[in-house]
Protein backbone atom coordinates (compact mmCIF):
# COMPACT_ATOMS: atom_id res chain seq x y z
CA UNK A 1 0.00 0.00 0.00
CA UNK A 2 1.52 3.38 -0.98
CA UNK A 3 2.06 6.01 1.68
CA UNK A 4 0.40 9.30 0.72
CA UNK A 5 2.08 11.51 3.35
CA UNK A 6 5.33 11.79 1.47
CA UNK A 7 6.27 15.34 0.37
CA UNK A 8 6.20 14.47 -3.33
CA UNK A 9 2.47 13.64 -3.04
CA UNK A 10 1.47 16.92 -1.39
CA UNK A 11 -0.39 19.34 -3.60
CA UNK A 12 0.21 23.05 -3.70
CA UNK A 13 -2.55 25.68 -3.65
CA UNK A 14 -2.38 26.12 -7.43
CA UNK A 15 -2.72 22.39 -8.01
CA UNK A 16 -5.67 22.19 -5.61
CA UNK A 17 -7.39 25.06 -7.41
CA UNK A 18 -6.74 23.40 -10.76
CA UNK A 19 -8.29 20.17 -9.47
CA UNK A 20 -11.34 21.99 -8.08
CA UNK A 21 -12.23 24.93 -10.32
CA UNK A 22 -15.45 25.61 -8.35
CA UNK A 23 -13.66 25.98 -5.00
CA UNK A 24 -14.29 29.72 -4.84
CA UNK A 25 -18.05 29.11 -5.17
CA UNK A 26 -18.17 26.89 -2.09
CA UNK A 27 -17.96 29.77 0.39
CA UNK A 28 -21.06 30.30 2.55
CA UNK A 29 -20.11 33.96 3.01
CA UNK A 30 -20.09 34.39 -0.76
CA UNK A 31 -23.41 32.56 -0.99
CA UNK A 32 -24.88 34.98 1.57
CA UNK A 33 -23.60 37.98 -0.41
CA UNK A 34 -25.00 36.59 -3.66
CA UNK A 35 -28.34 35.86 -1.99
CA UNK A 36 -28.58 39.41 -0.69
CA UNK A 37 -27.73 40.79 -4.14
CA UNK A 38 -30.41 38.65 -5.81
CA UNK A 39 -32.88 39.67 -3.12
CA UNK A 40 -32.18 43.38 -3.64
CA UNK A 41 -32.62 43.03 -7.41
CA UNK A 42 -35.88 41.13 -6.95
CA UNK A 43 -37.29 43.71 -4.53
CA UNK A 44 -36.27 46.51 -6.89
CA UNK A 45 -38.06 44.79 -9.78
CA UNK A 46 -41.16 44.03 -7.73
CA UNK A 47 -41.54 47.60 -6.49
CA UNK A 48 -42.24 48.53 -10.10
CA UNK A 49 -45.33 46.30 -10.18
CA UNK A 50 -48.50 47.72 -11.74
CA UNK A 51 -50.67 49.92 -9.53
CA UNK A 52 -53.94 48.24 -10.52
CA UNK A 53 -55.07 46.30 -7.40
CA UNK A 54 -56.44 43.31 -9.35
CA UNK A 55 -53.13 42.80 -11.15
CA UNK A 56 -51.05 43.57 -8.06
CA UNK A 57 -52.64 40.62 -6.24
CA UNK A 58 -51.47 38.27 -8.99
CA UNK A 59 -47.95 39.68 -8.75
CA UNK A 60 -47.93 38.84 -5.06
CA UNK A 61 -49.37 35.35 -5.50
CA UNK A 62 -47.36 34.28 -8.53
CA UNK A 63 -44.05 36.04 -7.93
CA UNK A 64 -43.56 37.41 -4.41
CA UNK A 65 -44.89 34.45 -2.46
CA UNK A 66 -42.79 31.74 -4.19
CA UNK A 67 -39.70 33.95 -4.08
CA UNK A 68 -40.19 34.66 -0.37
CA UNK A 69 -40.68 30.97 0.38
CA UNK A 70 -37.47 30.07 -1.46
CA UNK A 71 -35.54 33.01 0.02
CA UNK A 72 -36.69 32.07 3.52
CA UNK A 73 -35.37 28.53 3.04
CA UNK A 74 -32.08 29.84 1.66
CA UNK A 75 -31.60 32.29 4.53
CA UNK A 76 -32.45 29.61 7.11
CA UNK A 77 -29.84 27.29 5.58
CA UNK A 78 -27.25 30.07 5.51
CA UNK A 79 -28.10 31.04 9.08
CA UNK A 80 -27.70 27.46 10.28
CA UNK A 81 -24.42 26.95 8.46
CA UNK A 82 -22.74 30.27 9.28
CA UNK A 83 -23.88 30.47 12.91
CA UNK A 84 -22.69 26.92 13.55
CA UNK A 85 -19.30 27.53 11.92
CA UNK A 86 -18.74 30.97 13.47
CA UNK A 87 -15.73 31.27 15.70
CA UNK A 88 -17.43 33.26 18.44
CA UNK A 89 -20.86 33.76 19.93
CA UNK A 90 -20.90 37.36 18.68
CA UNK A 91 -20.31 36.26 15.08
CA UNK A 92 -22.98 33.57 15.38
CA UNK A 93 -25.40 36.12 16.79
CA UNK A 94 -24.63 38.49 13.92
CA UNK A 95 -25.48 35.87 11.28
CA UNK A 96 -28.66 34.83 13.10
CA UNK A 97 -29.76 38.48 13.40
CA UNK A 98 -28.85 39.31 9.78
CA UNK A 99 -30.67 36.33 8.30
CA UNK A 100 -33.67 36.85 10.59
CA UNK A 101 -33.83 40.49 9.56
CA UNK A 102 -33.68 39.58 5.86
CA UNK A 103 -36.48 37.03 6.26
CA UNK A 104 -38.66 39.50 8.16
CA UNK A 105 -37.94 42.28 5.65
CA UNK A 106 -38.92 40.08 2.70
CA UNK A 107 -42.27 39.14 4.21
CA UNK A 108 -42.98 42.67 5.44
CA UNK A 109 -42.28 44.10 1.96
CA UNK A 110 -44.55 41.53 0.37
CA UNK A 111 -47.40 42.19 2.78
CA UNK A 112 -47.07 45.97 2.52
CA UNK A 113 -46.77 46.12 -1.27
Amino acid sequence: MPVMNRPEHETSGAETEAQDPLRRFRSWHGFLAASIAVNVLFVYAMLGAPSDPSIRVWYKVLMWFPFNAIATGVYLAIMARLSRGAGSAAAAGFYVALCGLLIAANWALMLSA
